[in-house]
């Protein structure tokens, strides 16, 4: 045998027992074990369960919600471009119009006459946020914001001292036809901030502005903070007193443009819900480009049968209790729990529900106007008025306290009193006290 035929013998020898070593070292290893569908899901159900141990189930369901809400517009949307396009030739602003909901796969629409021209603006839903274009005839522009930071937002949180929780909501798109004036919402850190704009010119333009900081109400003309009585008086001098909700939102153009400025009846809208027609919103559970997707509902049944403390629904009430000249729906029961309803188009959500005992809600005139006075006069040591005054499209416009703080069961002229964040006399409490008229229910 030459030197080169042997050499290579040994090197198919060595490449042998390389590969029954490896071929060995694969039989003694420890098996794998590959989980049945039934295994996984008794693991699924092991740690669903001990979830559901270490932490009570409506707090997992608050984080969620709350993250949901407050982190919908801060991903992809801080890098979309404005949206600008010129007609094609024979391109009616329709067409551009609904071209430009395929190109962007809009879900939710509808057509508007924010100014006096005779094309209406095209609103839109997309990421949580509502978005405005404009057409000239010749193209489409996306009419923005007058500043970064303000936001278009759908979701956003309620006041803490709305519901005694961090419940979120659905904004309307909030605006007075042919005028230009409009409303919109957003948060900031968590707090709700209302936008009051005006479109001019095809761009807006921030005049007032009203934000919950912690549990008092602040507001502002553009920066410089102003009291709340002057902002009212602003809000009815601007005309910002007459927004109504855009309450229909469609998915093609064509619904959109037939069904501009419809309104709905009301009264007819409620009784559905009472009979059992329809139901109304309770909450919102996430953030959808379909709104009705988002909303959790109840119906009258499940309301009467198990309201709150599981007593029966004492009384139903109409009532206008947000001065728009239209009737809203108040329930109670016999231990004084209520819960207020509104409508936006044909939709009845949840305004705002009181737990009864020492968190009594009724409606009251107080400054020539009807407002909601949550009250706490059972404990002692303390008699509290959280007033709320809402807006045709079911947003506080003004909100305060008017509290005395005491120890006994009787307040002195020694003790404290507080209106609207300052501190008053006894005088000043009672005269405000007494100022308050209770708009009886049947």
């Amino acid at each position: 045998m030459n030197k080169k035929k042997a050499i290579m013998i040994l090197s198919v020898c060595i490449s042998l027992l390389v590969c029954t070593a490896c071929q060995k070292q694969v039989e003694d290893a420890e098996p794998i074990d590959i989980e049945t569908d039934s295994e996984v899901e008794t693991v699924q159900e092991d740690i669903e369960d001990s979830i559901e141990e270490t932490e009570p189930e409506e707090e997992i369901e608050e984080e969620l919600t709350e993250d949901d809400l407050t982190e919908s517009d801060t991903n992809e949307e801080e890098s979309r471009t404005v949206y600008n396009r010129v007609l094609e030739d024979g391109e009616t602003f329709l067409d551009g119009y609904n071209n430009l909901i395929l190109e962007e796969d809009v879900k939710r629409s509808a057509l508007i006459y924010l100014d006096e021209d005779d094309i209406p603006e095209l609103l839109v839903l997309k990421n949580g946020e509502y978005r405005l274009y404009a057409c000239d005839g010749t193209q489409i522009t996306e009419i923005t914001m007058p500043d970064d930071g303000i936001r278009a937002n759908a979701y956003g949180p309620r006041h803490i001292q709305e519901n005694y929780s961090r419940d979120c909501t659905f904004y309307w798109f909030e605006y007075v036809p042919y005028q230009g004036v409009l409303r919109v919402h957003n948060s900031i850190d968590e707090e709700r901030c209302d936008y009051y704009l005006r479109y001019e010119d095809g761009s807006f333009a921030l005049e007032l502005e009203a934000r919950f900081v912690d549990t008092t109400w602040h507001t502002y003309d553009a920066k410089q903070e102003i009291d709340n009585e002057d902002f009212l008086s602003r809000l009815s001098d601007v005309g910002y007193d007459e927004l109504m909700p855009c309450g229909y939102l469609y998915e093609n153009i064509e619904d959109a443009y037939e069904n501009i400025g419809r309104t709905s009846n009301t009264r007819e809208v409620l009784e559905d819900f009472i009979s059992g027609k329809i139901d109304a919103v309770y909450s919102v559970e996430e953030v959808n480009d379909i709104p009705e997707e988002s909303f959790a509902m109840i119906s009258y049944e499940e309301l009467y049968n198990s309201y709150i403390m599981g007593d029966a629904i004492g009384s139903i009430n109409y009532v206008d209790f947000d001065n728009d000249g239209e009737e809203e729906l108040v329930m109670e029961d016999y231990m004084g729990n209520s819960i207020f309803f509104d409508v936006i188009g044909d939709t009845v959500y949840k305004v705002i529900r009181a737990s009864g005992t020492a968190d009594i809600a009724y409606i009251v005139e107080m400054e020539g106007k009807r407002v909601i006075a949550r009250t706490d006069l059972t404990h002692g040591g303390r008699r509290c008025y959280s007033i709320f005054q809402y807006d045709a499209c079911g947003c506080v416009v003004d909100f305060f306290g008017l509290d005395a703080y005491y120890e006994g069961s009787r307040y002195t002229a020694e003790d404290e009193f507080w209106y609207r964040g300052q501190e008053i006399t006894m005088e000043e409490f009672e005269e405000k006290v007494n100022s308050i008229q209770r708009i009886p229910l049947e």
